[in-house]
């Protein structure tokens, strides 16, 4: 059973300050749906993200990940493809192609105001060509966010450092923030943003990533319902999952 407790208590500020999220349980044919916005420009979406859960092994959770691409610039990285992630929902492998560790993204139990200093990681590539990632994490307090999914209440995790490539031919770096917004209500990510930077410091990647709808445990997907108004207060299990599957 899916501790989902945690979200009544966070209407209590004061209280959520002391709560963490644990490790969540993705179960198979779970499902979680993004618009990403670029925002390199004026804010625009560019696409759609759909993510399904079709293996759930010990160690091992794959998902499928497929895009609805509506523009053409800037949209070349969002491809199709199958994803296995750890047990904390780290991505440890992408189409075929297995990560030395873990790629560092979501930590558990995440409590606000935690750090994680100097996350090294590399990165698999090209024969001939590395790229390696020095992270430092920090978790934010809890606030309430609204996406098209609903106002849910969330704990970010925002990340920054830097990234090394190299090449037999040339050598780059540039800097690294991203930070994710997660809640007990959910696996899925409520919203992300990433920016990714050139060695001049001018951003090549500036996306929003933010949730539509997510559909857990069998039960009728929560896909852009309005937001509550303030007055009804943020998401709950009861509110985005149908009568008795948060139980």
């Amino acid at each position: 059973m899916r501790n989902t407790s945690l979200l009544a208590l966070c209407a209590l500020p004061i209280v959520c300050l002391a709560q963490s999220i644990e490790r969540p349980s993705p179960r198979l044919g779970d499902e979680c749906t993004y618009d990403i916005l670029d925002n390199l420009r004026n804010k625009e979406k560019i696409a759609e993200r759909h993510i399904v859960v079709t293996s759930v092994t010990p160690g091992r959770i794959t998902m499928r990940v497929t895009h609805r691409v509506l523009v053409t610039r800037d949209t070349g990285d969002l491809t199709d493809g199958q994803v296995a992630y750890d047990d904390d929902l780290n991505v440890i492998e992408r189409d075929g192609i297995k990560f030395g560790r873990p790629y560092p993204r979501r930590i558990y139990p995440l409590q606000p105001g935690m750090r994680l200093a100097s996350q090294e990681v590399e990165l698999p590539g090209q024969p001939g060509t590395s790229r390696t990632e020095s992270l430092d994490a920090r978790a934010g307090a809890w606030e309430t966010r609204t996406v098209p999914a609903g106002r849910i209440e969330v704990l970010s995790l925002e990340w920054r450092g830097w990234y090394n490539g190299r090449s037999p031919l040339y050598r780059w770096s540039g800097k690294i923030h991203r930070e994710i917004a997660f809640s007990p209500v959910t696996w899925c990510e409520v919203a992300s943003t990433e920016e990714i930077y050139n060695p001049n410091s001018s951003p090549f990647i500036h996306r929003d990533f933010v949730l539509t709808g997510f559909k857990h445990d069998g039960g009728a997907p929560a896909s852009r319902t309005p937001a509550p108004s303030p007055e009804q207060g943020p998401l709950t299990p009861a509110a985005v999952l149908p009568p008795g599957s948060a139980d």
